[in-house]
C-alpha cells in the first residue's frame, strides 16, 4: 500500500485548511493547527509568521491549479478557444467548490474584525490570477489574435462573467454549486461572448 508523504509545510497547510473551514478565521488557533498538522508550534512559526500569513497561504494553495492552467495557456496563443476554455473551466471548478465558497464566506465574515485580512488574501490569490490572465491576453493582443484595448479590464470582465448571479446564489446558500452541464454551458457562453467581443471572428476572416 502506497502512502502519500507530505512535507511539513504541506501538512501544515492541509491542517490549517481543515481548521479554518471548521472554525472560521477567528475561531481557529495556531495551537489547534499545530496539533492537527501535527507539528510543534516552533515548526509552525518557522514556516508562517502568524495566522494571517497562514490563511493567505491556504487561499494561495487553492489557486494553484488555476495558476498552473494559466501558465500552460501561455503556449496556446494561436488557439485562444482552447486556452480560454481551459482557464474558464479551472476558474469555475475553483470558485464553485464547497471549500472555496466556505473560505470566501470566512473572509467576508471576518472583514470587520480583521480588515487587513482581505488585502492579504487578495494579494496572494485573486491578484496573481488576474496578473497572469492579463499577461496572456496581452500576448493575444500583441500577436493580433484578439483586439484588446485594455487587458486589465478585459481580464476582469472575463472572470466576472463566470461569477455573477450564479456565484452569489451559491454564496448565499441558495444553490449547491454547479452541475457538470451547468459548468459546460457557463464556460462555453463566456468564452464565446468574450472572443466575439474582442474580434476573434473578424481576425480569422482577414487571414
Amino acid at each position: 500500500m502506497n502512502t502519500v508523504r507530505f512535507s511539513k509545510r504541506e501538512s501544515i497547510l492541509l491542517a490549517a485548511k481543515r481548521i479554518f473551514l471548521l472554525h472560521g478565521y477567528a475561531g481557529a488557533s495556531m495551537e489547534a493547527i499545530a496539533e492537527a498538522a501535527p507539528v510543534s508550534k516552533a515548526t509552525l512559526y518557522s514556516h508562517f509568521e502568524g495566522k494571517q500569513d497562514l490563511f493567505a497561504a491556504v487561499v494561495s494553495l487553492q489557486c494553484e491549479a488555476l495558476l498552473d492552467t494559466l501558465a500552460r495557456a501561455q503556449t496556446e496563443v494561436r488557439d485562444p478557444v482552447a486556452a480560454l476554455t481551459a482557464i474558464a473551466r479551472a476558474f469555475v471548478d475553483l470558485i464553485y467548490s464547497e471549500e472555496a465558497l466556505t473560505l470566501y464566506r470566512v473572509i467576508i465574515g471576518e472583514q470587520q474584525l480583521f480588515p487587513e485580512l482581505g488585502g492579504r488574501v487578495y494579494r496572494t490569490g485573486p491578484e496573481p490570477v488576474l496578473r497572469n490572465l492579463s499577461a496572456y491576453l496581452e500576448d493575444l493582443s500583441a500577436q493580433e489574435v484578439l483586439a484588446i484595448p485594455d487587458v486589465g479590464v478585459s481580464a476582469r470582465l472575463f472572470l466576472g462573467m463566470l461569477k455573477g448571479d450564479e456565484h452569489f446564489r451559491c454564496l448565499l446558500g441558495q444553490k449547491e454549486g454547479l452541475s457538470e452541464e451547468e459548468k459546460i454551458s457557463l464556460v462555453g457562453a463566456a468564452v464565446d461572448l468574450f472572443l466575439r467581443g474582442h474580434g476573434y471572428g473578424e481576425s480569422l476572416a482577414r487571414e
